[in-house]
C-alpha cells in the first residue's frame, strides 16, 4: 500500500509524529537536555499509586494509559506508534481482502480503540522492566524546597531560564525557573532555592553562601 495515499493520511502522520518525537529525544541526549523530562515537569502529577476510583476521569485514564509509570513522551510513542501500524495494517488487510480500504476517518477508529490497549499493555510490560530509577514518580510539588543550578540562559523576571536539580532518588530533572519577586537575575551557574511553583515555571532565590567565620 502507498505509504502517502488519502486512506492511510491520519496513520503517515501518526508515524511521522513518532518519528519527529524520537529525533527529538535523540538531539536532547547529544546537546546535554532531557526533552521527556521537561514534558513530565510540565504535565500535572499522575500518582501511579493512588487507586483509580479516587481520580477524576481524565487522570484515571491517563494513569490507566501508563503516565505517571512511564515518562510522558514514551507513553505519547507507543500510542502514536502503535495508532499508525494499526492503521496501515488493518487498510492493507481490507483492500487485499475486499479490493478496497475504508475511509480513513472511519478507519482511524479501530485504530484509535486499539492504540489504547496496546499502549496499556506495552507500557505495564516497559514498566516492569526498565530500572527502577527511571520509574520512580516524583511529584513536582517535591522539588519545592531544592537546591537547582542554572544551566541555560539567564533568568530574570519574566524571563525563565531552565535549571538542573536531583530529587530525592538522585535522578535529575530539568525545569524553568524564574527569581521571586525582589531577586535579581540569575546567570548561568547560579545555585538557587526553588520555593513554589506556578504552573510549569518554578520562583526561587538565590543560595546563600556560607560565611566563614572569623577567629
Amino acid at each position: 500500500m502507498d505509504v502517502f495515499a488519502s486512506e492511510t493520511a491520519p496513520f503517515a502522520v501518526a508515524l511521522g509524529l513518532t518519528l519527529a518525537i524520537l529525533v527529538l529525544e535523540l538531539a536532547g541526549l547529544i546537546f546535554g537536555a532531557q526533552p521527556s523530562a521537561m514534558v513530565d515537569n510540565a504535565l500535572p502529577d499522575f500518582d501511579a499509586d493512588v487507586p483509580e476510583v479516587e481520580l477524576g476521569p481524565l487522570s484515571s485514564m491517563l494513569t490507566w494509559l501508563s503516565f505517571g509509570k512511564l515518562p510522558a513522551l514514551v507513553v505519547i510513542i507507543l500510542l502514536t506508534a502503535s495508532f499508525g501500524a494499526i492503521g496501515f495494517v488493518g487498510q492493507d488487510v481490507l483492500r487485499r481482502t475486499i479490493g478496497f480500504a475504508l475511509d480513513p476517518w472511519i478507519a482511524s477508529v479501530p485504530a484509535a480503540i486499539g492504540s489504547l490497549f496496546v499502549t496499556r499493555h506495552a507500557g505495564m510490560a516497559l514498566a516492569r522492566i526498565m530500572p527502577k530509577e527511571e520509574t520512580e514518580a516524583v511529584s513536582t510539588k517535591a522539588f519545592v524546597g531544592r537546591v537547582a543550578t542554572v544551566f541555560r540562559g539567564v533568568a530574570s523576571s519574566g524571563h525563565p531560564a531552565e535549571a538542573k536539580l536531583t530529587d530525592i532518588h538522585g535522578k535529575a530533572h530539568y525545569v524553568l525557573i524564574e527569581p521571586d519577586e525582589g531577586e535579581v537575575s540569575m546567570p548561568e551557574g547560579s545555585e538557587v532555592v526553588i520555593i513554589r511553583q506556578e504552573g510549569p515555571v518554578y520562583r526561587a532565590i538565590t543560595k546563600l553562601k556560607p560565611v566563614d567565620a572569623k577567629t
